[in-house]
């Protein structure tokens, strides 16, 4: 026997064919082994730590512009037309809240909010048969893809994900992390005001409550005493604001009410919440008052059109009663318009067009009485009725279109593309951004494209974040992130309608 057909030894055909499938392999591809060997080096854990992790997918910081270069003083508004300086008080608005939002995503919530997802525990049910741990692993490596070095590391505190915690840069983080070399902004003049977001004031809050209280309080007291300067005078002016305060009375009671159904949660029967019934108890109290004063218009015109032309003469209590009507509401809404709740302000809109209507039906009929004037009276009336009318159709007119699903504004939607464009440096295109009402707040949907090679964990952790970072925003109800990985793709949803 040749040495070369001793058993055990490879013949030519063996070699040629161990080759053949080598060269397969390498041309389709690491195999199966060597990517197993990939995932479980040294190198490849120490990528896959919270920190690495989230300085790949989030990026350093990443300041497209130098705002402060396009901001305008207000020494600068001044000096400007009204045209061009309402085009630069836009546009200062716009900055300050990109600048707000490069703040907020240089500084360590972005990382942190990737991080967490590095550390949270997955409850595997007993049921399901995992896979045999390779033995290739390094003792220095945790099961969540975090590097243990010398005693382990620390599991950072968990982040409350709420408006009011996310969309917020975080204590004693003013200035970004990592800033480019060429970044010249010491050298910009420090003009810029200091700029904190508008936040709404959720209805359970205890500010909202006591407003609410304050309100039906207020209301209650001036009811019962117009009805008391309605028995002295019969004043069609003075009617009027009776009407006017029983509608405040109501409008109050609808507002107590809807908030406290929006309090009681119930996740089963309302799995997003009431909020949309703030905006339907203004729009109903908005049809109350303009067919309440429609009946006071009309009215109105009767008396103009009567034989009867006796001139209306206001008492002393009752001109006192009406003067402490106009103090009491204008102090509600001083008060009311700093809260930023749709119920609250609605009820500020309510007291400011209060302090208007009640002057008027003081002066109308001491005007007409003083002048000796017998339709100055219902004329005031009528003109009062018209004012009220045009005031609350207004009012619903804005509700109803956001319960129809209007779009946003184009600032909202400007501010919306910038916040997902500077989010993270994965993401390379924006597909579409649609944003619209359901209510007083906005639904938005995102389509944003990945690397086509961007694994399933990271690809879910980034949409995710970003997801909360966008609900985070004030005027924003609730937001869904559509991750794709071609420029181009069917729509996203179906047309109900051909």
């Amino acid at each position: 026997m040749r040495p070369s057909e001793r058993r055990g030894s490879r013949s030519s055909d063996e070699d040629d064919l161990e080759g053949f499938r080598y060269g397969l392999e390498s041309s389709w591809g690491p195999s199966e082994r060597e990517r197993e060997d990939r995932r479980q080096s040294i190198g490849a854990q120490i990528l896959n730590t919270p920190q690495m992790r989230s300085q790949r997918l989030i990026g350093n910081s990443n300041p497209r512009y130098k705002w402060e270069r396009y901001y305008k003083t207000e020494e600068e508004l001044k000096g400007m037309r009204k045209p061009i300086r309402e085009y630069y008080e836009r546009n200062n608005f716009l900055i300050q809240h990109y600048m707000y939002i490069d703040r907020l995503l240089d500084s360590s919530l972005p990382h942190n909010l990737i991080q967490e997802y590095s550390h949270s525990q997955v409850n595997v049910p007993s049921t399901i048969a995992e896979e045999t741990p390779s033995a290739v692993t390094s003792p220095s490596v945790n099961t969540h893809g975090g590097f243990n070095g010398n005693g382990g590391e620390n599991t950072p505190l968990s982040i409350k994900r709420t408006p009011k915690n996310l969309y917020k840069v975080p204590e004693n983080e003013q200035t970004p992390l990592l800033m480019a070399e060429d970044d010249d902004l010491e050298s910009a003049p420090n003009t810029l005001p200091e700029f904190i977001p508008d936040e709404d004031e959720d209805t359970g809050s205890p500010i909202v409550r006591l407003a609410i209280f304050i309100n039906l309080a207020a209301n209650t007291t001036l009811l019962i005493l117009k009805i008391i300067v309605t028995i002295l005078t019969s004043s069609l002016s003075v009617i009027a604001s009776l009407v006017d305060a029983a509608l405040d009375f109501l409008s109050t009671a609808i507002v107590f009410v809807t908030s406290w159904m929006i309090a009681r949660q119930d996740s089963y029967a309302y799995p997003v919440g009431r909020r949309r019934l703030e905006p339907i108890g203004v729009l109903v109290f908005s049809v109350i008052m303009i067919t309440s004063f429609f009946q006071v218009a009309i009215e109105g015109v009767s008396r103009l059109s009567a034989p009867d032309h006796t001139v209306v003469q206001l008492t002393i209590p009752a001109v006192a009663i009406m003067s402490s009507t106009v103090i009491i509401k204008f102090l509600c809404w001083l008060w009311c318009r700093l809260i930023r709740n749709s119920s609250v302000q609605a009820l500020a809109q309510d007291a400011i067009t209060d302090v208007v209507f009640n002057i008027f039906s003081i002066i109308f009929p001491l005007i007409g009485y003083f002048a000796n004037i017998w339709w100055l009276d219902p004329l005031g009336g009528i003109l009062l009725s018209f004012y009220v009318i045009i005031n609350w159709s207004r009012t619903s007119a804005e509700h109803i279109r956001n319960l129809t699903g209007a779009a946003a504004s184009a600032d909202e939607r400007n501010i919306l593309l910038y916040l997902t464009m500077r989010f993270a440096k994965t993401i390379k295109k924006i597909q579409g951004l649609q944003a619209y009402h359901a209510g007083d707040k906005l639904i938005v949907e995102v389509d944003i494209v990945l690397d086509e090679g961007t694994s399933l964990r990271d690809s879910h952790d980034l949409g995710e974040s970003l997801q909360y970072v966008i609900e985070s925003v004030p005027y924003v109800d609730r937001a869904f992130v559509h991750l794709d990985y071609l420029d181009y793709n069917l729509p996203t949803h179906m047309m109900q309608q051909e």
